[in-house]
């Protein structure tokens, strides 16, 4: 019967490699053991073996969101398929497709207090974009190629990829009796992402051309129907300079830094009515900062647009007059040649309010006393003062302004995200960046951060708080036992710093905030990255920074660390600014 398991696996496997998936992220099990051994002898496919399932799970998510196409997963049976949950959760909510294949054991050994085994039937319930439980001995290799090819396509084609998840019941002998078989492919081929465009989009859009606008983006870095990569970007801001509107842009929507219509600076003057829209049109995932989602619930524009191509109604105000099916890129391409700007003003006014919140915001982040200038990776220069010392904020600036600009960030969850987005500065260059914004959570952006690189084949720098790599230390691990050229930058505020921007941070001492919610740890991560083997650099100065991130290779981690009441403190005056 053995002969029979290989015989399944083998014709899945080369099928899902005719469907265009490269990569199969496993972990070690020996229920697995007939997915694992026909996946590695498998010529086409690159099998990543992580000691950690939910350090597996998050790395197959940052290989298929960078790269995007489907990635395998491949575990034991038991509490290893439920380690999957948390980027399962992640790729269903951020539209990531990934192959999830659990091994299980047979239906008479279920309820029966046998090892390892749980009901496993549906596991990830709704957070999966299709389910299968595969038959046991069930010698029909045709039935596992047409498996195969709906898996893919189910994963990563259409408007809504997302994952699926696959149920293997193996019985024993698990190991081969004999050669592995190996098996050409008859029906799989590769899988193209459909970008749907609907010409009463076109119309709906080029209907309030002259009017004046304001595009909201949020994440964009999502593969399949979301995905943009430089031409994408380049049509988005096409249609954005066609129709004279501006843009209040996310980190990863991918179009910071692509022209002086893409705003920086301009969630500090969201709220002045000289500047309220007629039409506001959202596109992408939903916003990442405060100011941003309370205008886009707030804003008193007539015409407002979601555009949503996974018909996923991703805004918690619903306050949408209209939601258009289309994928932005196609969309906004399309239309941006019949678009007419009739107030050229309108942008104008936008860009200056945005230009001068972005001089008051750079005077809070260096201070008023006396600057120094250093150079980034561009030979450009910018200024510094010591007066605050290097808070997140300008931390975020000088990683976006001294990273060569082959480098992707990968930006964590909380306030690194935010602030890459808050702080992106004027002279920074575009450049690729990914978040994990599906359910917004900080667990395994190392590991995620891990699985880009090693997708791109290129250098990620992930910004991650302190708390977030504390609770991804196995990616850590995992990393410095890759050759990924990963460099992990932590700036260590002791704790989860985000709540003190909260009320209860100013509640009584009922509320116990220090113990609850801040949290402080007094971890310092010279010893860990020692102790893992992972090049570290310590460093509060701007310049020393700069020279790190730039001569970092292999896996490095750089810890900043943070006077938390500072911070907090520049952070209320930096709020202070909007009008």
């Amino acid at each position: 019967m053995t002969d029979l398991a290989y015989r399944a696996t083998g014709r899945f496997w080369v099928e899902l490699a005719a469907c265009g998936v490269t990569d199969v992220v496993a972990s070690p099990g020996s229920r697995s053991t007939p997915l694992a051994v026909s996946a590695r002898n498998q010529e086409r496919l690159q099998v990543t073996v992580q000691l950690d399932e939910r350090v597996a799970g998050f790395c197959a998510l940052g290989m298929a969101k960078a790269s995007g196409r489907p990635v395998a997963l491949v575990c034991t049976s038991g509490t290893a398929a439920a380690n999957y949950l948390p980027a399962v959760v992640e790729a269903h909510h951020g539209g990531v497709p990934l192959v999830v294949c659990t091994a299980d054991r047979p239906p008479e050994l279920r309820d029966a207090g046998a090892g390892q085994t749980i009901d496993q039937v549906k596991l990830y319930g709704d957070h999966v974009r299709w389910y299968a439980e595969t038959p046991c001995d069930f010698d029909d290799p045709d039935y596992f190629a047409r498996l195969a090819v709906r898996a893919a396509t189910t994963a990563g084609a259409g408007p809504n990829p997302g994952p699926v998840h696959l149920n293997w019941p193996f019985r024993k002998p698990l190991e081969p009796q004999g050669t592995v078989p190996r098996f050409e492919p008859t029906v799989g081929q590769p899988i193209e992402s459909v970008r749907p465009l609907v010409e009463a989009d076109v119309d709906a859009l080029c209907g309030l051309a002259g009017r004046r606008g304001l595009i909201v983006a949020g994440a964009l870095d999502v593969a399949g129907a979301l995905d943009v990569d430089d031409a994408g970007a380049a049509a988005i801001v096409g249609f954005a300079e066609a129709a004279g509107w501006p843009v209040v842009a996310d980190a990863g929507s991918q179009l910071r830094g692509r022209g002086p219509l893409v705003l920086d600076g301009a969630e500090w003057v969201l709220g002045r009515a000289d500047l309220a829209p007629d039409v506001l049109v959202r596109i992408g995932g939903p916003p990442s900062n405060r100011a941003v989602i309370d205008f886009v619930a707030s804003c008193p524009a007539a015409d407002r647009l979601l555009i949503d191509p996974r018909r996923r109604w991703e805004d918690p105000s619903f306050k949408w007059t209209t939601a258009l099916v289309s994928d932005p890129v196609s969309l906004l391409g399309s239309a941006a040649p019949l678009m007419a700007s009739a107030d050229d003003a309108w942008a104008v006014a936008w860009a200056e309010a945005a230009d001068d919140a972005w001089e008051r915001v750079e005077a809070v982040l260096h201070g008023m006393g006396g600057q120094r200038s250093i150079k980034n990776a561009y030979g450009q220069t910018a200024q510094f003062d010591d007066e605050w010392g290097l808070l997140e904020p300008l931390l975020a600036a000088f990683l976006l302004r001294a990273l060569p600009p082959e480098v992707a960030v990968y930006a964590s969850s909380s306030m690194p995200v935010r602030d890459v987005t808050s702080y992106w500065p004027p002279d920074a260059l575009p450049r690729r960046v990914l978040v994990n914004r599906g359910a917004n959570g900080i667990d395994g952006v190392v590991s995620s951060a891990l699985g880009a690189a090693l997708a791109l084949d290129q250098p990620v720098a992930a910004l991650v708080g302190d708390v977030a790599l504390l609770h991804d230390i196995g990616g850590l691990l995992a990393a410095s036992l890759s050759d990924a050229d990963l460099t992990v930058v932590v700036p260590n505020n002791d704790g989860g710093g985000i709540f003190s921007l909260l009320p209860l941070a100013e509640g009584s001492s009922d509320v116990h905030f220090g113990e609850l919610f801040h949290t402080p740890h007094g971890v310092g991560f010279g010893r860990l990255a020692e102790g893992l083997g992972v090049n570290y650099h310590r460093t509060g100065l701007a310049d020393d920074l700069v020279e790190a991130v730039t001569k970092a290779s292999g896996v490095t981690l750089i810890e900043v660390p943070i006077d938390h009441g500072t911070a907090i403190k520049q952070r209320n005056q930096l709020a202070d600014l909007a009008e």
